[in-house]
């Protein structure tokens, strides 16, 4: 049998023509591709009906593999899971068995309608938002047993920051397969220059540093913004609330988000300072009712050169920003510190594969696992799907790193995933349903800042502290 991580000759040209840089640059041109020699490919098809004859014999002997997941043909148009699954057959010998499904709550659904049925499926795509909740039902498989005879899909393989998402008690109930995503601020080059300051802002290092810089980037026309120096949202997301928290030293909850933070000095000031810049800053052009700007879009507007600042993920360049002019200045960056001794933060997640116990097949599950959360498979997603993968190895790899010397702004999804900072993951849903409202409102001033996040951090203890549903 072939070695799932036998090098199939993915060359720099065809991964970086896939991030859309593959002729942006002399170098390119001139590097090697990975096809055989004409007398290989001969010497390969006279063997080829023998050996696909055994192989279509252990494949009808093998017990497949069952593979829920969320990247479906539109989610997939570079057709990544097709390949994978027919290449990992190919060179196992084990059939796998396509359980495509709508993202998110639907494959939820069905991975829970399954488990409940004693019919689970063996590997799953689970979102770190239930994933954690699923583990503490007594729903997943800890793959440690496992782990040793598989090295490329140990901890050391992946983000620091995946490991809260898919480790608890001892054990691993998830190996990273998307992301790296972390929050980010997106500003703009070339407006950052005009008021005298770095153009990948790196003169914006704290609070006040953002403030002076949206304030210095605004413009008006009468009434109205001509330039938004920082375009915001009407509402505070949990993510962004985690990440700004985080900025003063201080979580919004303790290391493993048993405990929430929220009634304390630094969570008061995070608040007071997020008010500010909705409310008094008079840095962004809100909708006629006064909420978040939604047409144009945000990304749309900085890329007019009529934003100097908003918020996204890290994933902005091959998502938001690829169709831009190569000279066009942007940059993204993450949540500056509080003034007084504060740090850079983010909040990162990186969604696992799990396995659910009683699962059929589990030793299948864990060949297959090891064969698509690995790096030769994360090198065919760049190429086909201008996605990345949370292995360290891919952004070590030399395709990797030539894209970013063509390409600079991609360094920023890796710094940003090193970043202190991970994405609020247990019972994420209850939270956001009846947490998030009260956060809202003292975001936009209905509610004291100080009787809001009171009543926020008992609600959200009180949440922490029931068991998962």
């Amino acid at each position: 049998m072939e070695s799932l991580h036998t090098p199939r000759g993915i060359s720099r040209r065809r991964l970086l023509a896939g991030l859309g840089l593959g002729t942006a640059s002399a170098f390119l041109a001139a590097a090697c591709g990975g096809t055989a020699a004409p007398a290989m490919e001969e010497q390969a098809e006279e063997a080829e009906a023998p050996k696909a004859e055994e192989e279509m014999k252990q494949a009808e002997e093998a017990v497949p593999v069952q593979f829920l997941h969320w990247w479906i043909s539109r989610i997939d148009p570079g057709g990544l899971v097709p390949w994978a699954l027919e290449e990992f057959t190919n060179r196992t010998g084990i059939p796998v068995e396509d359980v495509g499904r709508d993202p998110i709550e639907p494959l939820r659904q069905h991975f829970r309608t399954t488990i409940a049925a004693g019919t689970p499926v063996d590997v799953a795509f689970n979102s770190i938002i239930w994933a954690r909740d699923h583990w503490d039902l007594g729903l997943l498989m800890d793959y440690e047993p496992y782990l040793t005879q598989y090295p490329h899909i140990q901890d050391d393989q992946y983000f620091e920051a995946s490991h809260q998402f898919r480790k608890a008690e001892g054990a691993t109930f998830g190996i990273p397969v998307m992301g790296p995503e972390s929050q980010s601020i997106v500003v703009n080059g070339q407006l950052l220059i005009d008021i005298g300051l770095d153009e990948n802002g790196g003169d914006i290092n704290n609070w006040d540093d953002l403030v002076a810089a949206a304030r210095a980037m605004t413009k008006r026309e009468g009434d109205n913004l001509s330039v938004s120096g920082f375009l915001l949202p009407d509402n505070v997301a949990l993510a962004r609330w985690a990440a700004w928290v985080l900025t003063t030293g201080t979580g919004a909850y303790d290391a493993e988000q048993f405990t929430a933070q929220y009634d304390t000095e630094e969570a008061r000031d995070t608040m007071q300072f997020l008010f500010n810049l909705w409310n008094r800053e008079d840095v962004s052009a809100k909708s006629p009712d006064g909420g978040t700007l939604t047409d144009p879009r945000h990304h749309e507007l900085l890329q007019a050169n009529q934003a100097g600042m908003h918020y996204d993920i890290s994933s902005t360049p091959t998502l938001r920003y690829f169709e831009v002019p190569r000279d066009f200045k942007y940059w993204q960056i993450g949540y500056p510190g509080h003034p007084d001794g504060g740090q850079f933060a983010t909040a990162s997640w990186m969604n696992p594969v799990v396995t659910p116990l009683g699962a059929g097949n589990p030793d299948g599950a864990v060949e297959f696992i090891n064969w698509f959360c690995g790096l030769e498979v994360a090198l065919h997603k760049i190429e086909v799907n201008k996605a990345v993968s949370p292995r360290l190895d891919l952004f070590a790899h030399e395709a990797w790193t030539a894209g970013v010397a063509d390409l600079p702004v991609l360094q920023t999804r890796e710094d940003l995933a090193k970043l202190p900072g991970v994405y609020p993951y247990r019972r994420f849903l209850k939270q956001n349903a009846e947490v998030r409202p009260i956060l809202n409102d003292a975001y936009q001033g209905k509610i004291e800042i100080a009787s809001a996040l009171a009543q926020a951090d008992t609600l959200a203890n009180q949440i922490l502290n029931e068991p998962a549903e």
